[in-house]
C-alpha cells in the first residue's frame, strides 16, 4: 500500500490554515469584545478623554475628578483641603459639597445626594450626576454599552420613536452593519438627517443609523439657548443721585446708565444701604433719568478691606444674598461692582464668581467696572455681563 504524501502535506497545510484562520477569528473576535468593554464618555455625542477615569458605583452614581470638572464645566471650581469644602459654579448655579457629606448646599437650598464628595488616592471625587441640575445636564450610565452620556441642556433636543422592528448600523445602505438591535418604542435622539437615513443615539449611547420610514416625524424636545453680553454707556458725571442736573442728549440706540453708589460693604461684612428709595431726593432723581433715557445702575463699593469683610464663603454669602434681595425690592435690572481698595484679590475673585449664579438665577445683571491695572480681565470677564472702564 502506498503513502501519497504529497497528498497528506496538503491536508496538514490545509488543516493549518484553517486553524490559523479560527485563531485569528477568535483572537479578533476577543480584542473587539475587550475594545467594546471599555468605558466610553460621550459629551454632547462626542467622545471625550478624560484626564482621570471616572468612577461608578454599584447604584451607578458616577464620580468625575475635581481637574475634569475644571476641565469641562467650571474652571473655577475651588477645593479647600484644610476644611475639605469644595464650591463650585456653573449659569446659574452655586454649590457647595464636603466630603463625605449626604447634603450639599445648592443655591442656599439643602439637597439630598446618593453619591458624596470623596477623596481615592489623593484624587477629590465629585458626584457628578447629583450635580446634573447644577451643570445643567442630563447624564446617565448605559452598562449594556458601558457608556456615559452627557447632553447639555442648553443644546438642541430631537426625537423619533422607532416604529418598527429595526436595526442600528454603523453606516448607511448594505455596507453597514449592525450595532444593536432597535424595538418599538425605542426613543433615539436624531443627530443629523442624511436622505432616506437618519443619524441617531439609542437609549443605551449608541451611535449609528436607521431608515427614516422606521422611525416616527421628528419631535422637537428643546431648543438651543445662547447667552448674550450686555452693551452699555455709562454716565459718571451723572451717577450722584443727590445732584441737579439739567436734561442731556444720549443716543437711544444704546442702553444707557447712571451708576449711583447705592451699597457699601462696611466692617464685619455688613452692608450699608443708601438707596434712599422712599425720599424726594431719590423721586427728583429717578424722574430724571427717566426723562433723559437713562437706567440706574446701582453700585456696590467698600469702606473695609476686603480681607476682613469677604473672606469666607459665609461672609460673601450673607453679603451677596442681602444685595440681591434688596436689588429686587427696589426693581433695579442689576449690580455695578466697583471696589476703590482691594487688598485681596482672590476673594475678589472669588466674591464676583459666586454672585453671578445668584444674581442670574433672579434674572439680574452683573457689571463690573475696571479701575485698577491689577484686575485680571480674564478671571471674570467671561462670567459677568458686562466690564466698564473707569
Amino acid at each position: 500500500m502506498r503513502i501519497n504524501l504529497r497528498k497528506i502535506n496538503k491536508e496538514k497545510c490545509i488543516i493549518v490554515f484553517v486553524c490559523v484562520v479560527l485563531l485569528f477569528i477568535i483572537i479578533s473576535l476577543f480584542f473587539r469584545v475587550e475594545k467594546n468593554n471599555e468605558l466610553e464618555v460621550l459629551l454632547n455625542n462626542e467622545a471625550i478623554q478624560l484626564l482621570i477615569s471616572p468612577k461608578i458605583d454599584e447604584n451607578n452614581n458616577i464620580f468625575f475628578s475635581e481637574k475634569d470638572i475644571k476641565n469641562l464645566f467650571d474652571k473655577n471650581l475651588f477645593y479647600n483641603d484644610i476644611s475639605k469644602e469644595l464650591i463650585t459654579t456653573y449659569n446659574k448655579h452655586i454649590a457647595l459639597l464636603k466630603v463625605g457629606d449626604e447634603i450639599a448646599i445648592v443655591n442656599d437650598e439643602e439637597i439630598v445626594l446618593n453619591g458624596t464628595l470623596k477623596i481615592e488616592n489623593g484624587t477629590v471625587y465629585l458626584p457628578i450626576s447629583d450635580l446634573a441640575n447644577v451643570y445643567d445636564i442630563e447624564i446617565f450610565y448605559a452598562p449594556k454599552s458601558n457608556k456615559i452620556v452627557i447632553d447639555s441642556l442648553n443644546k438642541e433636543k430631537n426625537q423619533v420613536i422607532v416604529k418598527q422592528r429595526t436595526k442600528l448600523k454603523n453606516g448607511k445602505g448594505i455596507f453597514g452593519k449592525k450595532v444593536e438591535s432597535l424595538i418599538i418604542g425605542d426613543k433615539l435622539m436624531v443627530l443629523e438627517e442624511s436622505g432616506n437615513y437618519k443619524k441617531v443615539r439609542s437609549p443605551i449611547g449608541n451611535i449609528g443609523y436607521v431608515k427614516a420610514n422606521k422611525v416616527s416625524n421628528i419631535e422637537k424636545l428643546r431648543d438651543t439657548v445662547s447667552y448674550e453680553k450686555i452693551e452699555l454707556t455709562p454716565y459718571f458725571n451723572y451717577s450722584n443721585s443727590s445732584g441737579i442736573y439739567d436734561n442731556i442728549e444720549v443716543d437711544k440706540t444704546k442702553r444707557n446708565v447712571v451708576l449711583p453708589i447705592f451699597f457699601t460693604i462696611e466692617n464685619d461684612d455688613k452692608v450699608l444701604d443708601k438707596t434712599n428709595i422712599n425720599t424726594a431726593t431719590y423721586s427728583i432723581y429717578q424722574k430724571w433719568t427717566e426723562t433723559n433715557n437713562l437706567e440706574m445702575l446701582p453700585t456696590l463699593t467698600n469702606d473695609t478691606n476686603i480681607s476682613d469683610s469677604l473672606i469666607t464663603y459665609d461672609q460673601r454669602t450673607k453679603v451677596i444674598n442681602y444685595i440681591r434681595d434688596k436689588i429686587l425690592e427696589y426693581g433695579f435690572f442689576g449690580l455695578n461692582i466697583d471696589f476703590k481698595t482691594i487688598d485681596d484679590y482672590n476673594s475678589f475673585y472669588r466674591f464676583i464668581i459666586e454672585l453671578v449664579p445668584r444674581f442670574r438665577n433672579a434674572n439680574l445683571k452683573v457689571i463690573v467696572t475696571i479701575n485698577s491695572n491689577n484686575i485680571e480681565r480674564e478671571k471674570i470677564e467671561n462670567i459677568v455681563d458686562c466690564m466698564i472702564e473707569e
